[in-house]
């Protein structure tokens, strides 16, 4: 493993270490609160393949999805127009050269805001998230509270091979994103192309987005040739890996010293 690798490792090892919030029920005298209005947000193109398993998943879990087609040509809108829980459906026209993260992101956390999202959960359409997200994620919540924690970065589970299984030597049991946040009308954005922060950049504490205790599973990695194609797209999107520059791309479909842990059945996903 090269020498930035290395102390990338290092350094999510230690923030893992001490920057988690556990959401587990370990105190069964914890009182429950009121529940939160917690809204999805998802943008999606060209996703039909993946879509359908991503509402079913998902839906159940919060009270309700705000989505934006960006111009998809495989019937992805109607899916999402179709669903009764996707509270608003956003549009960009079919034919956009570029996708634009940032803009498309800005845009579902201000329909959000209208339709009085309280906490907000991005999921992308080849996501699934843990059958009990929406309990722990109250947990995390009202834990957080306590220290003014408004925003949280959450594990990501590489499937491999097998939708029981999920990669995790090296840097891949480290993997986390900031995705789960409290909807605030002073939203910073993180304007990077690729790779940005979907949580509010003023969530971090001391530089670090807090992580929870809260698992995504990401279903793009399962196959080879998606694997393949994922590291296709983005050495196009992004060659000199600006945005990636201590890991780049090649890790995507690299299997060297690969190990696989089966996916907890408490902890697992159901479509």
């Amino acid at each position: 493993m090269p020498k930035a690798d290395h102390f990338q490792l290092a350094r999510r090892k230690l923030k893992s270490c001490l920057f988690q919030l556990r959401s587990g029920q370990w105190n069964p005298c914890e009182k429950a609160g009121k529940a939160v209005r917690l809204l999805a947000v998802t943008c999606v193109r060209d996703e039909a393949r993946f879509l359908p398993g991503m509402l079913r998943n998902v839906a159940p879990q919060v009270d309700g999805i705000i989505a934006l087609d960006d111009g998809s040509g495989d019937g992805s809108d109607s899916l999402l127009e179709e669903c009764p829980q996707v509270l608003e459906l956003l549009r960009n026209p079919p034919g956009r050269p570029a996708w634009d993260e940032p803009a498309n992101h800005r845009r579902l956390v201000e329909a959000a805001l209208r339709h009085g999202a309280e906490w907000i959960i991005a999921v992308d359409a080849d996501e699934r998230l843990e059958h009990t997200f929406r309990e722990r994620s109250e947990r995390v919540i009202r834990r957080g509270r306590r220290f003014g924690l408004t925003a949280f970065e959450i594990h990501f589970r590489e499937l491999w091979d097998s939708p029981n299984f999920f990669r995790v030597d090296g840097i891949w049991i480290h993997k986390t994103q900031p995705r789960f946040f409290q909807a605030r009308a002073d939203h910073q954005f993180d304007q990077r192309p690729l790779h940005g922060a979907k949580a509010p950049l003023q969530g971090k504490v001391h530089g670090f987005f807090p992580i929870a205790d809260l698992i995504i599973y990401h279903l793009r990695m399962l196959r080879r040739e998606d694997r393949e194609e994922r590291r296709r797209r983005y050495e196009t999107l992004d060659p000199q890996a600006r945005f990636q520059p201590s890991i780049g791309y090649a890790y995507l479909t690299d299997e060297s010293g690969l190990r696989l842990r089966p996916v907890p059945r408490r902890r697992g996903f159901a479509e």
